[in-house]
């Protein structure tokens, strides 16, 4: 018989497959599941569909493997297949299978009925003995269940373990990028901060001023007019150093040119610079300079000098080398908590970037028995990374490593033989050991299969004559009483120490 068959989309909808189904004239129309994906059809949507088909004059089949579209064809009484070609093949049923119904009489008899319904024993089953040992086979049944399912065992071993040591010539380099097994691998630079101060005792002198000169000088009236002096007035020379002087009072010059008068002074700074010859103060500072003149008749006398303690120029240049040599130490120091465990300083790398801050006291040119430079500065330094060093050792040891030993963790050790030098070239190079301690791999299914069932004598006889251990094996049974290992293989657990 003819069939149309529309093989369906995941997303193919009720809308979609109706508009397939289109002006069908075969008498059966067959929908075909997609093998993966699933189609959003409703109980209601393959009864329209279903509907439909009728309404065309077909006959509506399913090819699928899906359960629930099984249940719901079979609701709705659509015969479902599980190919096309059985489908094209068979015969399609169109009817449910009645149910037949038998009129009510009498009521039936319940006991008689149950006597019916109810098997009778066979003399074998009846027996004592025979009870007895179904009983006992039952019992054995739980215990041989119980035997694989109730007692867990845990078992440790500690298997023989083995030293790989490997002494490698290292250089380290800033213009290598990675690791090389041949033992070269990058030299990284960091920079630290670190601060100071450094005093010594002062050896150099310098000459201080103590007293101040003093003398007088007398003013010239350069006006017809009264002229008024007031204290504080200052006079200085017209040569470089410029020396002052400052009147100590007040006074006045009579009116009418060429009129005079004298007045006491001292100098403003002290030291010797103050004693001047005769006629070497000629200036006025100030407008009273437009109607006065000004000299020294006499020489000014007094100005004293003593000398005292100060730091020389080679004081603090000592003062300076000493700091910077003991900021290195700190950089060594500072580096540690900088950088991680196990990196390696390059020493003889560490070098002043930069100074920061510098302060010296007292001041240049100022007494002093004793000089305090202050100063933070910038090192700048070259270092191997731990993360390299176990990289390389990782490549060394497993190149030499026999056959069937797995390294233990936690038992690389690193040893640097001798201190590194950095070279004019800016290579670093030193010797470095490397020791792993390895042990030998143990199959864990194997391990397993060797103790099921067995006794803990057994057990640890077999564990010591078959594997590669150190010492007997740790086996711990729970509950403790339980006499042998579990049979159930998901119930042991082997640990390795």
């Amino acid at each position: 018989m003819k069939t149309q068959i529309i093989q369906l989309e995941p997303h193919d909808d009720y809308v979609s497959i109706r508009d397939k189904m289109g002006w069908s004239k075969t008498p059966r129309i067959l929908l075909v599941w997609p093998v993966h994906g699933r189609v959003a059809l409703r109980l209601l949507d393959l009864k329209l569909i279903q509907r439909h088909a009728g309404f065309l004059g077909a006959r509506l089949g399913l090819v699928t493997n899906r359960a629930e579209v099984k249940f719901e064809a079979m609701e709705l009484l659509i015969p479902f297949f599980s190919s096309t070609t059985i489908a094209q093949r068979e015969t399609w049923e169109t009817e449910r299978p009645h149910l037949r119904f038998r009129r009510r009489g009498q009521k039936p008899d319940l006991k008689i009925m149950r006597d019916q319904v109810r098997p009778h024993e066979t003399a074998l089953y009846a027996h004592t003995v025979t009870r007895l040992l179904f009983f006992s086979i039952g019992v054995l049944a739980a215990l041989v269940v119980g035997a694989a399912f109730i007692p867990r065992a845990n078992i440790t071993l500690t298997p023989i373990s083995h030293t790989q040591a490997v002494t490698l010539p290292v250089v380290a380099s800033k213009k290598v990028q990675r690791v090389y097994l041949s033992g070269s691998i990058p030299a990284h630079q960091a920079k630290v901060v670190v601060s100071g101060s450094q005093t010594i005792t002062a050896t150099g002198h310098t000459v201080m001023s103590q007293d101040k000169a003093s003398g007088f000088v007398r003013f010239r009236n350069l006006t017809d007019a009264h002229v008024f002096i007031p204290s504080g007035t200052v006079i200085k020379t017209l040569v470089e150093p410029v020396v002052r002087f400052i009147t100590m009072q007040a006074g006045e010059v009579a009116p009418g040119i060429d009129q005079t008068a004298d007045l006491p002074i001292y100098a403003l700074d002290p030291g010797v610079g103050g004693n001047l010859n005769a006629n070497e103060l000629q200036a006025l500072e100030g407008s009273l300079g437009l109607s006065l003149a000004v000299t020294n008749p006499e020489h000014t006398t007094g100005g004293r000098e003593r000398l005292v303690m100060a730091p020389s120029p080679d004081d603090r240049e000592r003062a300076k080398n000493l700091l910077l040599t003991s900021l290195i130490g700190d950089v060594k120091t500072r580096s540690r908590y900088t950088l991680s465990t196990g990196d390696i300083v390059f020493s003889d790398t560490i070098q002043l970037s930069q100074i920061r801050e510098e302060t010296h006291y007292p001041p240049e040119g100022q007494p002093g028995s004793k000089l305090t430079i202050k100063m933070q500065a910038e090192y700048i330094f070259f270092y191997a990374s731990h993360e390299d060093l176990i990289g390389l050792a990782d490549a060394v040891l497993s190149t030499s490593t026999p056959e069937g030993l797995i390294p233990i963790p936690d038992t690389l050790n690193i040893i640097l033989i001798d201190k590194p030098v950095t070279d004019d070239t800016g290579l670093t190079r030193w010797q470095m050991r490397f020791e792993q301690q390895y042990q030998e791999r143990m199959d864990i299914f194997n391990t397993i299969q060797m103790v099921q069932g067995r006794t803990l004598k057994n057990a640890s006889r077999q564990l010591e004559g078959g594997l590669p251990i150190s010492k007997s094996p740790l086996i711990t049974l729970t509950p403790t009483w339980w006499p042998w290992l579990p049979i159930a293989p998901f119930r042991i657990s082997v640990i390795i120490a």
